[in-house]
């Protein structure tokens, strides 16, 4: 079961998709964009302000979380 998330990563991500117009920071696209914490979600009191969030397709996203793209390069 997932747990629901917090009300300000919520507003965290809707705020970091808007900033990035609902694009794929990596490829470009606009199918199914999500928000990736770039740094860990659980472990950092900051992890849920907007610009500790990028805006990823979901493919990219997939990929980021198994290491198949590195975020620092962007």
């Amino acid at each position: 079961m997932s747990r629901k998330r917090p009300y300000a990563d919520v507003q965290a991500r809707k705020t970091a998709k808007s900033r990035d117009n609902h694009e794929c920071q990596v490829c470009g696209s606009t199918d199914r964009p999500e928000g990736h914490h770039i740094f860990e979600y659980a472990s950092d009191s900051g992890a849920s302000a907007s610009d500790n969030i990028i805006t990823l397709c979901h493919s990219c996203h997939r990929k980021a979380h198994e290491g198949k793209i590195d975020l620092f390069l962007f």
